[in-house]
Order: C-alpha cells, then structure tokens, then sequence
C-alpha cells in the first residue's frame, strides 16, 4: 500500500513498511528455518482492537538501548490543566469528524453498486481505490490536521510514542521513531492495512495463490527461499511449485560439480576455466552482485582459485573485445541470462559470442553444444534450442 498525503507521505510509508515486513516474515515461516516469531511492540495503555493486531505478539517490553529523552521537570499546574482542557477539545473535535465521515461513507455505501466488472478471462478487476475508504479519509485528515502542524522535536519527547515505535526480528534492530508520526498514526495505518486485507493478501502470495491478476499468475519468488521439507505444500495450476525449484537446484548442483571436476570440457577437450556471463537488467546485477560478494568471502575466494568471471551487458563492440581479449576460447564458457530468450541487448552480444566461439574453433554446432549454456523460462525452450544449446544438458529453467 503507498500513501500519498503531502508532507506527510514519507512518514506514513515508512511506517507502514515496518508493519508489512513484520508480516512477510512471520507469513515466510513454514519456508524459513526457525527464527523467533517477529513482533511489532505494543505500547503500554494503548488496545489494538481487530483481528490483524490480535496476530502480533507482544514483547516483553525490553529494550538494550532505550531511548532517553531529557523532559521539562518544570511545568507548573495551569500548563498540565491546560493541556488536559486541549486534550479533550481534541477528543471532542476527533469524534465529530468522524462522525462526519462515518455519514459519508455510509450514504456512499447506500448507494447501488453495479456488480464487479471483471477482465476477459473472468478475474474480477481490483476493488475501488483506498483512497475512497472511510480509513482513508481519516488518515487523510490526521496527516493535514495532527501530523502537518506538528514538528518532530516535540514528538520525540514522548517517551512512551519513543519507546514503542521500533520493531526487532533476527538480530536486526528497526527504530521509526524519528519518523513524523504518532501512535495515532499507526493505529489509522493499521485500520487501513486490515481495510485493504492485506494479511491475507500476504498469505495468499505463499500459499500460490495468483495475486497478479493483470496477468493471472502466482507470485512464486518466495518458493526460492523454500527448504525440500516444503515439497507438496505450494501447488499451481497442479504443478509443485517448490518441487520444481528443487529440480533444478539440484540439476544446477550436479552440472557444476562435474564442471569443477572436470567431466565437462569444451570442444577441443579442454578443460573450461574462464566463465562470461551474458545479460542485461536484473540478469546481470543479480549475478554480478552475488559475485560481488563471494570474492572477498574466504570460501569464495578458495573456490574460485584457477577461475575467471566475467559479465557482458554493454552492447558495445569495445567492451566484447575487452571482455575476450586475453580469454581462450577453447577453455570458455558462455551463460546467457534471459528470461524470454529474446532481449534485444542480450542476444546481440549472445551472437557475438558465439561467432567468437566459431571464429577460433570452426563453424560446428557442437561448439554451441559443449560452451553454451542458457538461463530461461520454460516458454523460451524453442528459443533455445533454435540458437544451438542442449537444452537437455545445459539448459536450466527459470521459474
């Protein structure tokens, strides 16, 4: 959910983010090996009343490093009397706006609603904007009347708001008290996210169900992260989603083992030491991050001794010549990263390199066969084929 409301946008999404990420994980938890359940601490005096709240457990209300506010010892009595006459002025002024809203919304509802329009293949469209909710209009007008006329100096020396706005799972220590809002603010966040159910949004998207509805599919990123003790609990359209992330975790383990080994050689029967990586977009800043991070790691850097890695996402004539300058071809292996098998960027430089394979080794197929390997979705297996890899060997599926 990303809510607008002038000045105050930042704010209501950051805090917001706290609470859906408590949520992704602790929805993650048949997928993840066991961690302590993550909370969102309550706060002391203050009811969170619906079921949503009812799912996130208090702490013990222990923190390593409370915030200490140094507060104003001297205040004299008129000052606590007048505050006190302000606060119920607020409260008075609070339950006649809602009351406004609550008519509002409910002559809206009275209304004849036409039934849910729903796409060509029968998935109905997605509900009415949250901005037209009764719990938008309230957040709507705390941010334009309580958060906007408010200066994060004066909030930050409450410090019941300082010691409740933060949220801990795992060794990772969250503090969004310096953000423009209050406990009010959170508790409208919180009506707003049980609106929109977004729990069960969450849980629908591990348990497959298809949540894209623009293009009616299941968001199945989360199965990646499943352990095999997960196999035949997420099905889509029949098929075992986790399952077949395993089947080729393990294909992928098999084939580099006997990469290492040396069972695989290339065309000459030498044996392959220099990997470039074909890709654009996320199919190579997802690699080459990785990457990033296992040679400066010790096991990463043992591993890759007699090894060389490369990437090529520039469709630049210079920048193939300086990624194979110095490379053997007969001792190189090409992995072409793309989804569909037709990004324009991405085959270009695949068919550049594979006229560098043939230049040096001769216009055979096998060339192709024994030091290509494709990185695809199962849709683009024709794709693949057609450029010349095995796709029973050295084809591995995205899902």
């Amino acid at each position: 959910i990303t809510i607008s409301m002038g000045n105050s946008m930042t704010l209501t999404k950051v805090c917001l983010v706290a609470f859906v990420a408590q949520h992704q994980i602790n929805g993650a938890q048949s997928f993840l090996s066991p961690h302590p359940t993550p909370s969102i601490v309550k706060r002391q005096n203050h009811r969170f009343s619906s079921t949503l709240r009812d799912l996130i457990e208090s702490s013990d209300g222990s923190r390593e490093e409370r915030v200490r506010v140094p507060l104003n010892s001297v205040k004299s009595n008129l000052e606590n009397d007048e505050q006190q006459q302000q606060q119920q002025s607020s409260q008075q002024q609070q339950q006649t706006i809602d009351t406004t809203i609550d008519t509002t919304t409910q002559q809206q509802n009275n209304q004849q609603q036409p039934p849910a329009p729903t796409n060509p293949n029968g998935i109905p469209k997605p509900k009415p904007l949250v901005s037209s909710t009764h719990e938008w209009k309230r957040l709507q007008h705390h941010a334009n009347e309580v958060i906007a006329p408010s200066h994060l100096r004066t909030m930050i020396q409450d410090p019941n708001r300082c010691s409740s706005m933060y949220a801990t799972h795992d060794g990772v220590y969250f503090d969004y008290s310096r953000q423009q809002a209050t406990l009010e603010t959170m508790d409208l966040l919180f009506d707003l996210a049980e609106k929109r159910e977004l729990t069960q949004r969450i849980q629908g998207m591990f348990n497959g169900e298809k949540i894209n509805f623009t293009e009616d599919r299941a968001v199945l990123h989360t199965a990646l992260r499943a352990s095999k003790e997960d196999i035949g609990t997420v099905f889509v359209d029949g098929d075992d989603a986790i399952g077949e992330v395993h089947d080729v975790l393990d294909q992928i383990r098999v084939w580099t083992d006997m990469f290492r080994s040396g069972q695989i050689t290339g065309y000459t029967g030498k044996r392959m030491r220099n990997i470039v990586s074909v890709g654009i977009g996320g199919s190579y800043l997802g690699p080459e991050f990785l990457h990033e991070v296992l040679k400066t790691e010790a096991e990463g850097i043992n591993s890759s001794l007699g090894y060389s890695l490369r990437f090529l996402a520039n469709v630049d004539p210079i920048d193939v010549e300086r990624t194979c300058a110095d490379l053997d071809p007969e001792e190189t292996l090409i992995i072409i990263v793309s989804k569909t098998f037709t990004t324009a960027e991405t085959m270009l430089n695949a068919r550049t390199m594979r006229q560098w394979l043939w230049d040096f080794m001769g216009d055979d197929i096998d060339v192709v066969k024994k030091h290509v390997v494709a990185c695809s979705s199962v849709s683009a297996t024709e794709n693949v084929k057609e450029f010349g890899i095995d796709t029973e060997n050295y084809f591995f599926r995205f899902w």
